[in-house]
């Protein structure tokens, strides 16, 4: 009975983490209520809630708000149910942001609407779903939001953790497992974390903060240190200089090719046939995923990153995932990595990134290998022109397991 529901959640969890329309909070809102309260509404309220859940799929902005208004009619039941079920304390923005100060010691600078957004959709977990599971789906959430200039993994590593604590499960790792809890975090890895019952701690959240980062602040803070030591950083938050350095210059590059944002705009409008709207704000964060810190040779890690970023921003109103397929592979194309990969096994090959149930990393070596020496490069539009035709049919897939986006 409650596949539509999950199915609902995923969605709504989904936009959340792309989208900025003021429908997806308000619906977010209410079905974190709906899911706690599930298993307490009638029978007879469930059975009519999954048609009506079953009928907007898939979802869309449109589909969203006719949901919203939907669900507002059960508003008073999933209230009173709600105040059946077990109580379940999830962190406020005032929390997240104590959390990245605790591990940053300065103020936090961050979008305050864009934690709300990410909060919302970190506590969409199925109705049956145990603590750790809930405070696996908090984590993950908001360190794939990246809200923070730095220290995204070991701040959710830390919210995490306090959310067991208040919810009653007790915290006690060694450093070493604090250690590889942001590592694991950052890399997607399976999470290791508490899950032994106790009393749920009723202290406020900033004094729950300060206890756990009173314990765990050094081991967390060594392994972001150590992530950055590794890992790409966006473009502008490179000192000018070497932010100066990385930027493309007009005329062939003798190390790297990047794709501008003009290059972007003329690719999806090849893949959708007609140009479509787009945010440039989104377009050039986008973009700005091609570059690294120290001059990094590593060309799989660029793309992957490049493919991660551009599917988080979704700049365009229609056509993302198609144009991400082929941005990414031009991208190693033209940076002397011949692709490999099946026209059959190309759509799917994308979906599993997108669905977070392959790594972009993991995804990029399994495609890409160094192009033999003196083979001539092939101009980009050309390059982009054959790339198209060989994965039509993965293109036409593409477009169908996407839901248009508008942005302004």
């Amino acid at each position: 009975m409650e596949r539509w529901l999950a199915e609902t959640l995923r969605g709504v969890h989904e936009h959340l983490l792309h989208a900025d329309a003021p429908v997806w909070a308000a619906l977010g809102t209410l079905l974190r209520d709906l899911s706690l309260s599930w298993n307490y509404l009638p029978e007879t309220t469930q059975r009519e809630l999954e048609p009506i859940l079953q009928s907007v799929q898939p979802l869309s902005e449109g589909s969203a708000q006719v949901l919203l208004e939907e669900l507002s009619a059960y508003e008073k039941a999933i209230g009173r149910a709600l105040a059946q079920a077990p109580f379940i304390r999830y962190p406020a923005v005032r929390d997240a942001l104590v959390a990245y100060e605790r591990m940053s010691v300065l103020p936090a600078e961050a979008n305050r609407a864009r934690i709300e957004a990410l909060l919302t959709a970190g506590a969409l977990a199925e109705p049956q779903a145990a603590l750790p599971a809930r405070a696996e789906t908090l984590v993950r959430t908001l360190y794939a939001g990246q809200p923070f200039a730095e220290y995204n993994a070991s701040t959710a590593a830390l919210l995490g953790l306090a959310f067991l604590q208040a919810n009653g499960i007790a915290v006690s790792l060694t450093e070493e497992q604090a250690s590889q809890l942001v590592h694991a975090i950052a890399h997607q890895q399976p999470l290791a974390l508490p899950d032994t019952p106790t009393t749920p701690d009723p202290r406020a959240w900033s004094d729950i903060l300060d206890e756990l980062a009173m314990r765990y602040r050094e081991p967390l803070a060594r392994a972001e240190r150590a992530l950055r030591e590794t890992q790409l950083v966006r473009l502008e938050n490179l000192p000018t200089p070497i932010r100066t350095a990385l930027q493309p210059t007009p005329g062939p590059s003798f190390e790297w090719r990047y794709l501008t944002l003009q290059d972007l705009i003329w690719i999806n409008t090849e893949v959708t046939k007609s140009p479509q709207r787009y945010s440039y704000d989104r377009l050039e964060e986008a973009t700005y995923y091609q570059y690294s810190y120290r001059q990094s040779r590593d060309v799989p890690l660029q793309a992957a990153r490049f493919l991660w970023g551009y599917l988080k921003y979704r700049p365009f109103a229609r056509g993302n995932l198609a144009t991400a397929l082929i941005a990414v592979l031009a991208f190693l194309e033209v940076n002397g990595y011949d692709t490999r990969l099946p026209a059959e096994q190309a759509a799917e090959w994308l979906l599993q990134v997108v669905q977070r149930r392959k790594h972009p990393l993991d995804a990029i070596r399994q495609i890409a290998a160094p192009t033999p020496l003196g083979k001539q490069p092939t101009p980009l539009r050309e390059l982009v022109h054959h790339l198209i035709e060989h994965y039509e049919e993965a293109l036409h897939r593409l477009h169908e397991q996407e839901s248009p986006r508008v942005r302004t």
